[in-house]
């Protein structure tokens, strides 16, 4: 991880893809206590509920975590 800042002073943290998928799975356990794989199953079976605030805020996590093109594969 790199560390930097802007010139306003906000710190800008940088993850490799080794971290950046270590920090999808905590937050996906944390928070669904289910891995990546199963919370990407789920969500495009639609079987979860999207009236959890951290259903989309993770399907976010993870389309950023893919450019934007296609979710985590499971």
């Amino acid at each position: 991880m790199t560390h930097t800042e802007t010139s306003a002073g906000t710190p800008i943290l940088d993850l490799d893809a080794q971290e950046y998928t270590r920090f999808l799975e905590d937050e996906v356990c944390t928070r669904m206590d289910l891995s990546v794989a199963e919370f990407t199953e789920r969500y495009l079976a639609g079987t979860l509920d999207e009236a959890d605030p951290d259903v989309p805020m993770l399907a976010g996590l993870l389309w950023i975590g893919q450019n934007g093109h296609r979710p985590v594969a499971a």
